[in-house]
């Protein structure tokens, strides 16, 4: 029940900053001040405001207090069929980011790209993408087989883009069949990015081909829409 209590302070916090309720640089009420207001325990509410923390949107100084701050979101340019590595998009924004590898697999590919590769087996990277420490994408790929097999004994801590660049001999990547839509956040999806259930995620679904157009991954990327934002 604690839980799902400092979730939903989390989420009614997060609300009122992004709602301009608290403005950018002004200072958050005090603990026992939220703790009265929420109707909680020291420990509840400093979970909640923890959260906040690790997403951007609030800065504790000390001896100071907490105070609220705006975090920095991570643009990326849309253009007809350009493919941009995380590594390089969030480069691009002045932030540092890094990756967890949470599977690798040979598996069927998935149903919705059957029409353009066929119902045959891919090697599965899913990986999790993040800028400061904070998850923005749960990324989830499927390479062609058996072109791509020794991928997976590459560190894929990184940007698997220079990786093809360098060792598979691929000069340039683009995409023939990307659809962006939104999707709430679900159980599973939810304790991967760290957000809340019905949390409005970008879902991104693509297809990428080499210089001689013969496919190399499919995609499935689940991202944080209040870190992350497309420029078309």
């Amino acid at each position: 029940m604690s839980e799902v209590l400092y979730q939903k302070i989390r989420e009614d916090l997060k609300a009122k900053i992004t709602q301009g309720f608290y403005s950018q640089g002004s200072k958050l009420p005090s603990e026992t001040k939220l703790q009265a207001y929420y109707q909680v325990s020291r420990v509840t509410l400093r979970n909640a405001v923890d959260g906040l923390v690790k997403e951007g949107f609030i800065e504790r100084v000390q001896g100071k207090g907490s105070f609220i701050r705006k975090p920095h979101k991570v643009n990326r340019l849309i253009r007809e069929s350009s493919v941009e590595s995380f590594t390089k998009v969030a480069h691009a924004n002045g932030l540092e980011p890094s990756f967890e590898i949470l599977k690798i697999d040979q598996v069927n590919c998935p149903k919705q790209f059957q029409g353009k590769i066929g119902k045959s087996i891919m090697l599965y990277i899913q990986r999790l993408c993040k800028v400061d420490g904070d998850p923005i994408m749960w990324e989830n790929n499927y390479y062609v087989l058996p072109r791509f097999e020794q991928l997976s004994n590459y560190n894929l801590e990184g940007s698997i883009y220079s990786i093809l660049q360098k060792h598979f001999g691929i000069k340039n990547l683009y995409s023939d069949d990307t659809t962006l839509s939104m999707s709430p956040s679900n159980l599973k999806n939810s304790k991967i990015l760290n957000r809340t259930i019905g949390f409005p995620l970008f879902k991104l679904e693509t297809i990428v081909r080499d210089e001689n157009k013969d496919i190399v991954h499919a995609g499935i990327h689940y991202i944080v829409s209040d870190r992350y934002q497309f420029k078309i």
